[in-house]
């Protein structure tokens, strides 16, 4: 017999998994040049090669969870700010009252929520002084600045109907004195009479009650007005410009009137369910409109965990 001498080769077979295979590829392909570099320097590099990789790797890691601190609490500060006046707007000593369940949108607001009948009444003489009035008169009125421009925008009138004519102009007439209140000085609010010549006592009365606060000062007795009372009075001022524009309001007017920037009106008509838009075309030059349909829908106010609430 001839023995022949062959030589032997041993392989071990592993499983191969595709997927897997695939995944480690791919995220090899991802790596940028660094990153290569970086995993070939800390597997055969020196070591003080290493040492100065981890050390850059440790002032890049603290740098990020600064900047991240930094940008969270900015975050969180913005949005609770936000929330709690978002909040605030929600409160029901802000907001004039809501049906929400109306069926016709002149039963969202109650005009004797926002106007009493004994103000209503008390406005005649001057409601007919109004309906009298020309565009002469509506010209001279803007040179003298005795109304805001949103009143004037809207006269004369065309209606027909007594009554409607009436109760139309009283909202007109009231939404001045409402501005003119918000626009005084505090040290003014004291001197009503100074303040609002000319105006029935009745309607004087009410909205300082609603709006101001009087107490001791100095052994004096001051009147004042809270932010939450100012909030109440911009609310108020709002819901009667739906009223008298039929829900459909181009306020930027108002900024101007009252002097409250236009972020501020449009966060407050969004409160009362309105959606807000910027006319486009340039014959509306970016005036802003609040537009209030049916259903009525309130936004919701979801204060974070930690958020401080307002009385």
């Amino acid at each position: 017999k001839q023995w022949y001498q062959r030589r032997v080769r041993v392989i071990n077979l592993k499983p191969y998994v595709k997927s897997f295979e695939d995944e480690d590829r791919q995220k090899e392909e991802e790596l940028s040049y660094g990153e290569k570099y970086k995993q070939l320097a800390m597997t055969f590099g020196a070591n003080r090669i290493q040492k100065s990789i981890r050390g850059k790797d440790r002032v890049r890691e603290m740098e990020s969870n600064t900047l991240d601190e930094a940008m969270h609490e900015a975050v969180v500060s913005v949005d609770t700010a936000n929330l709690t006046q978002q909040a605030d707007l929600h409160h029901n000593d802000i907001l004039p009252p809501i049906n929400t369940d109306a069926k016709e949108l002149s039963d969202v607001f109650l005009i004797t929520d926002l106007i009493s009948e004994a103000e209503i009444t008390a406005l005649v003489p001057f409601t007919t002084v109004l309906r009298e009035c020309t565009q002469v008169h509506v010209n001279a009125w803007k040179e003298q600045n005795k109304y805001p421009e949103f009143m004037l925008s809207r006269l004369p009138i065309v209606i027909e109907d007594d009554h409607l004519a009436h109760l139309y102009l009283s909202e007109l007439l009231y939404i001045s004195y409402l501005v003119t209140l918000l626009k005084l000085p505090p040290k003014s609010l004291g001197n009503k009479k100074t303040s609002f010549p000319n105006t029935p006592s009745v309607v004087v009365d009410n909205m300082y009650k609603k709006f101001t606060s009087v107490g001791q000062r100095e052994g004096k007795l001051r009147t004042s007005m809270s932010d939450k009372q100012r909030n109440r009075l911009i609310a108020h001022i709002l819901a009667l410009t739906l009223i008298v524009d039929k829900y459909c309001v181009r306020y930027s007017a108002l900024c101007k009137d009252t002097g409250v920037k236009s972020r501020v009106l449009s966060d407050t008509y969004r409160s009362m369910g309105c959606s807000v838009n910027k006319l486009k075309g340039e014959q509306h030059k970016g005036q802003m409109v609040a537009i209030l349909k049916l259903p009525v829908k309130l936004p919701p106010v979801i204060l974070r965990k930690g958020g401080k609430k307002r009385d």
